[in-house]
């Protein structure tokens, strides 16, 4: 274990702390040795790039399916259901029923309220929408011994709707089989045929982590057992693209890409089946290597965005490539042979280490998540004092950075949030959604464009994702945006020009009412805190992207949000003992925006 990385048991969580020996006392001057696999040193400050589903796998790494003891305080079990009421004219996807609070003589309140990181596809009128959800995850005495046990840890869940989203049924993917744990990172896609294609971060029967993909044949209705595309205990963020083969183009190709942390650094591995997901073969694309200029490109990376171009069967895979520095970069691999071989995208940025290299600096404040580590978020409230001179809100989402992408017939579409700040985690920065297009297939591009209207009280763009259309002039681009009051909305701009312009006047706000940012960072000691929903890591809120995609002559949208509330059971043991407080669902939206 690296001398400066330490595991806190806490409740159900095991949740990593920085220590002192990871950053120096004034935030500077530290280079890349010793980072541990999930982690990138910027600017000195030790960052954990891990998603959520990476941090519940290496607690499951640790802990298996054990619940480690709270201090003392004994409690009387309950098991409550709270009923959750819908506001607005949005649709809430997940059954509210299914949610849930248990409690055990000597634990803080399992609150099961969270449902968040979303991703949509659609073929006909069937439409399935995934998320990550704490809800069912049923805990029980540990029947060999003292503490609990969970029964399962099925993080993985969807909703699908037969009749254009207007009706919906819920549940959870099942596991690979004799497995009890997925841990989501959900993206959902269709090939022309109308299967659905599932993949996410899982473990095997051994508990060993996986890239795994499910299969659905009925529209949605029914799911395989997860296939296991590559063991790999170093597994996180993956994404998933289908399309044509570029030689056979009547045969749809499964991608999956993801992140594969390991001590060396980062690696950019790739999964492909050629016989609907039955079986697969996988490589590693892009193993980068560090560098000694802290402003260059490092051994890390993260968030990669697969595609493949419906007319011509090439494949993208545009990714976050991290410096040690402000400055990040997107990187986009491109190939012709179904990803046998790879080229990069060109973008000549003057200035830029090299001419595949789009720089960018993330969006987000540098906050002390205690528990969740050092993160990008945003927040409201007020600051509760953060470890090292950096700030800590109670109320906070941790934000990441994916390139949102898309391409028809070579014409490739991309769009991001940035940091309205020269300097990585600044405070006073607010962010905004770039976009650009190139016509040539990524050898050159446009200037960017600010996707989102410049309205003063709305301070914070962020977890774009894009959509085209099959008109070439419509480009949808769906993300959240946070005002001034902290409070926070779906919008979504529109193009009619291929994305030269996104006019103001075309700007739909998606979710129907604002809703406020969970409790997610309750300071328990001075390095740890917990989120008011205990199963899941602190700082996490939003998720770390939503879902937007093009079908029967609309725009869906999916996305997870606050308004509904969770009042806190009264207990000695909980912080938030009685009090009422903003919980995470999920909601969907048809939009009309040609």
């Amino acid at each position: 274990m690296p001398i400066h990385k330490k595991i806190i048991y806490y409740g159900s969580l095991v949740l990593l702390s920085i220590g002192l020996a990871g950053i120096s006392s004034n935030l500077l001057g530290q280079s890349n040795r010793g980072t541990p696999p999930g982690h990138v040193t910027k600017n000195g400050v030790d960052l954990d790039i891990r998603s959520h589903g990476r941090v519940m796998a290496d607690e499951v790494a640790q802990n298996g399916n054990t619940v480690p003891a709270d201090p003392a305080g004994p409690v009387p079990f309950v098991l409550l259901e709270p009923q959750i009421q819908l506001r607005g004219d949005n649709i809430q996807t997940n059954d509210p029923s299914l949610d849930n609070i248990q409690i055990f003589p000597g634990f803080r309140p399992f609150v099961d309220f969270t449902q968040s990181e979303t991703s949509i596809a659609a073929s006909g009128q069937n439409i399935v929408a995934t998320y990550n959800s704490s809800a069912n995850q049923p805990i029980i005495p540990n029947p060999v011994g003292p503490g609990l046990i969970f029964i399962h840890r099925f993080l993985s869940a969807f909703s699908t709707s037969r009749d254009g989203g207007r009706t919906w049924t819920s549940g959870f993917f099942p596991p690979v089989s004799g497995s009890i744990f997925t841990f989501g990172d959900p993206v959902v896609a269709t090939d022309r045929l109308g299967n659905f294609f599932f993949s996410n971060l899982g473990a095997d029967a051994e508990g060993k982590a996986t890239i795994q993909v499910n299969k659905s044949t009925d529209g949605g209705n029914t799911w395989s057992d997860a296939v296991v595309v590559q063991q790999d205990d170093g597994s996180d963020k993956d994404w998933m693209a289908v399309g044509p083969d570029p030689f056979q183009h009547s045969q749809d190709n499964v991608y999956v890409t993801w992140t594969s942390f390991q001590t060396s650094g980062a690696q950019l591995r790739l999964g492909r089946s050629a016989d609907g997901g039955a079986t697969w073969t996988t490589k590693i694309v892009f193993a980068p290597s560090a560098d000694p200029d802290p402003t260059h490109p490092q051994n890390s990376l993260q968030n990669t965005n697969p595609f493949v171009d419906p007319i011509t069967g090439r494949l993208y895979i545009p990714f976050l490539h991290f410096s040690n520095a402000d400055q990040d970069f997107f990187q986009i691999l491109i190939s012709d042979d179904a990803g046998e071989t790879f080229s990069f995208a060109t973008f000549n940025v003057p200035g830029a280490p090299d001419p595949t290299l789009l720089p960018l600096v993330q969006p987000g404040e540098l906050t002390d998540c205690r528990s969740g580590g050092f993160r990008l978020a945003i927040h409201s409230g007020p600051n509760a004092g953060g470890r090292f001179g950096l700030r800590s809100f109670v109320h906070s989402s941790r934000t990441s950075t994916q390139p949102a992408f898309a391409a028809r017939n070579g014409i490739l579409y991309l769009a991001w949030a940035q940091s309205t700040s020269p300097s990585f985690g600044d405070p006073n920065g607010n962010s905004n959604v770039m976009f650009i297009r190139s016509d040539d297939g990524g050898a050159t591009w446009t200037s960017p464009v600010q996707v989102n209207p410049g309205v003063p009280a709305d301070i914070q763009h962020v977890f774009p994702s894009l959509t085209i259309d099959t008109d070439p002039q419509d480009v949808h681009v769906a993300y959240y945006t946070q005002h001034a009051d902290g409070t926070v909305d779906v919008d979504m701009a529109n193009s009619h020009d291929r994305g030269n312009s996104f006019p103001a006047d075309r700007t739909v706000r998606v979710s129907s009412v604002p809703s406020a940012l969970a409790p997610t960072n309750i300071k328990l000691t001075s390095t740890t805190s917990t989120n008011y929903d205990r199963l899941i890591v602190a700082c996490y809120n939003l998720g770390e992207y939503l879902g937007v995609t093009s079908a029967n002559g609309s725009v869906y949208t999916f996305w997870g949000d606050g308004r509904n509330p969770v009042t806190e059971p009264v207990n000695a043991l909980d912080p938030l003992s009685g009090q009422t407080h903003p919980q995470q669902d999920v909601f969907f939206q048809k939009v009309k925006a040609q």
